[in-house]
């Protein structure tokens, strides 16, 4: 695992989202990739037993193995309200309009990768504090889903973003927009909330870690999109 600030652990080589651990003795796990990502999970948590699960949204590559970890740890799930209902299956998920090639390629690893349905304890809003790292503060961010959140450690500067903000191939940008009905909503959500925000560290859903300066890589992204 890498651990890109103290305290806070970063699950390598993952197929779905990155998956982050806080802590040791009683670690929070945020975001959990695909189904095939449980084992590595499992194994990184060396016998400790998570005392939450947050998902940053619903998305399967988020929370793949959630109900799996459940049922193993009795751990208590949580999520924004808005998705809380998709993974429980109560409301169902939005369909997107892919194009051809990409359709063809989910339908062949649709097999693999599931839903399955988990009970959400706890559901988020804005300004709940989560016990982690010193307290989480939630930060709703709706567009690339409707209950998509973000993190954010307010003394040292630390924003889990989901897939709102990525950061892949080291390119910073927002969330990706074949998969986000609500894309510009997400970007006014990131001027309004997150900009203001003073922000060192930058821990995506997917990508590299940004460790140094990430309020200015967010505001330099936004420019050079025309979002400011």
């Amino acid at each position: 695992m890498l651990e890109p600030v103290p305290g806070v652990f970063m699950l390598e080589r993952t197929w779905g989202s990155n998956i982050y651990i806080i802590g040791v003795d009683d670690p929070v796990l945020i975001d959990a990739g695909f189904p095939l990502d449980e084992r590595r999970i499992i194994r990184s948590l060396e016998g400790a037993v998570p005392s939450l699960m947050v998902a940053t949204h619903y998305h399967i590559d988020h929370v793949g193995p959630l109900a799996s970890l459940k049922r193993k740890f009795g751990s208590p799930v949580a999520a924004h309200s808005a998705d809380a209902e998709v993974m429980e299956g109560t409301v169902p998920c939005r369909v997107f309009k892919l194009d051809p090639l990409r359709t063809v390629y989910y339908k062949m690893l649709a097999p693999l990768y599931r839903y399955e349905f988990v009970p959400v304890e706890i559901k988020l809003e804005e300004g709940d504090i989560i016990d982690a790292l010193g307290g989480l503060e939630v930060i709703c961010l709706p567009g690339h889903t409707d209950g998509s959140v973000a993190l954010y450690q307010r003394e040292r500067g630390i924003l889990f973003s989901g897939d709102t903000l990525r950061n892949e191939k080291g390119i910073l940008d927002g969330p990706p927009p074949q998969f986000s009905p609500g894309l510009d909503e997400a970007f006014e959500h990131i001027k309004a909330k997150v900009l203001p925000l003073e922000i060192d560290v930058l821990l995506p859903g997917h990508g590299e870690p940004l460790v140094g300066g990430a309020s200015a890589g967010i505001r330099s992204m936004l420019d050079e999109k025309g979002r400011l």
